[in-house]
């Protein structure tokens, strides 16, 4: 049987992939001085949707985000569309993975782990678009930007789903396992 939706979740399913593509442009703009580094800030609401929604919502937004969002800063279908993309699947498959199967993680472990796979799976695009295996030697600065930000947008995470309202308004328990 499928999953009938409330208007207000289809409303918050808008309000997120609106959410998600206005902090991925608007990250696109903010130079950080180290080549390919970002917040991942459009990564909090993809958590979100996972916790929220589950896995095919969660997937549809995060591909939406990654496709909208190249188109309207250029790169659409250029090296940083695929290293966007790469990114985007992997650390939503990852995060996935641990938010449904090791429990024992909190949304800021689970965020730590999507930044951590984003940041490899843009390394390995950048080694096959290259052909250089030295683009390897970046991925230490990769991985412990992801550190930062992945704790920093976890713990946001954690925050907004603590919130009581937040959750009744979508149809969320606690103890949901989908």
């Amino acid at each position: 049987m499928k999953k009938k939706f409330t208007v207000k979740q289809i409303t918050l399913l808008a309000m997120l992939l609106s959410l998600a593509l206005v902090l991925s442009i608007a990250e696109s703009f903010i130079p950080f001085g180290i080549p390919g580094l970002k917040l991942g800030l459009a990564n909090m609401v993809i958590l979100l949707a996972i916790y929220y929604f589950g896995f095919w919502v969660a997937l549809a937004i995060d591909i939406l985000r990654v496709v909208i969002s190249s188109i309207a800063v250029g790169t659409f279908l250029a090296m940083g569309f695929a290293m966007s993309m790469a990114g985007a699947l992997l650390s939503f498959f990852v995060m996935y993975i641990f938010y449904r199967w090791f429990k024992a993680f909190t949304p800021v472990g689970t965020s730590v782990a999507g930044a951590y796979s984003h940041a490899l799976a843009q390394i390995i695009v950048g080694v096959i678009y290259l052909g250089n295996w030295g683009v390897f030697y970046y991925f230490p600065v990769m991985a412990i930007a992801s550190l930062i930000t992945g704790t920093f947008n976890g713990f946001i995470v954690e925050l907004i789903l603590q919130n009581k309202y937040l959750a009744t308004a979508v149809g969320y328990e606690k103890s949901k396992t989908s």
